[in-house]
């Protein structure tokens, strides 16, 4: 798959929608500023993760274990929160 963009967010790989949606609800109370860094962020990483496991999509395994490994100490426990709420299981999967 080529390159998409999402709201000025570049996406490299097919994501499941639903799981695209979780994402972008979770991160949307952030500011501005730290929302576009982490989404890029786990973005990238949750693309990575997809690309180890031989897969053609990104699955929510992938984005939890982005969020727990690579989002910053600071903020990675309101983004696993976040991403709670919106009903991805964040314990639990690696």
């Amino acid at each position: 798959m080529g390159q998409t963009q999402e709201g000025g967010i570049l996406k490299t790989m097919s994501w499941d929608d639903e799981l695209w949606r979780k994402l972008k609800d979770a991160i949307s109370p952030m500011p501005p500023f730290i929302r576009k860094k982490a989404l890029k962020m786990i973005i990238e990483a949750s693309e990575d993760f997809a690309q180890e496991r031989g897969a053609e999509i990104v699955e929510e395994e992938d984005l939890v274990r982005a969020a727990r490994e690579k989002v910053p100490d600071l903020v990675r426990q309101s983004v696993m929160d976040a991403l709670a709420e919106q009903g991805i299981r964040t314990n639990g999967l690696m």
